[in-house]
């Protein structure tokens, strides 16, 4: 009979940590395709480096998704929060038409 503490090594890594997602309630139709920020908060979310949508083109946002893994929890608990790195994924919506404007 396996003890299910055998399984929780195995669960922990394959598992993230958290993910949060942020999306509008009626997106124009996006890019389908995730583009992918890697971010880092130092000294509690004081300083952080500036992450850009570089791949917007309209400079829309349609979804933004933060996740932290497991490593990357760990090693937020292990600095007592001084280092925070997250990976934050967008997709880009397209730039709305003018009423009468037919789309090509």
């Amino acid at each position: 009979m396996a003890r299910p503490w055998l399984f929780l090594p195995l669960i922990l890594i394959l598992h993230g940590c958290a993910y949060h997602r942020l999306a509008v309630a009626i997106p124009n139709p996006p890019d389908q395709r995730y583009h992918a920020v890697e971010s880092s908060a130092f000294g509690w979310g004081a300083v952080e480096k500036l992450s850009i949508a570089e791949q917007c083109p309209t400079n829309l946002l349609s979804e933004v998704r933060v996740q932290t893994s497991l490593l990357q929890s760990l090693g937020t608990v292990l600095t007592l929060g001084l280092w925070q790195p997250a990976r934050v994924e967008y997709r880009c919506s397209k730039a709305p038409t003018a009423i009468g404007e037919i789309e090509p």
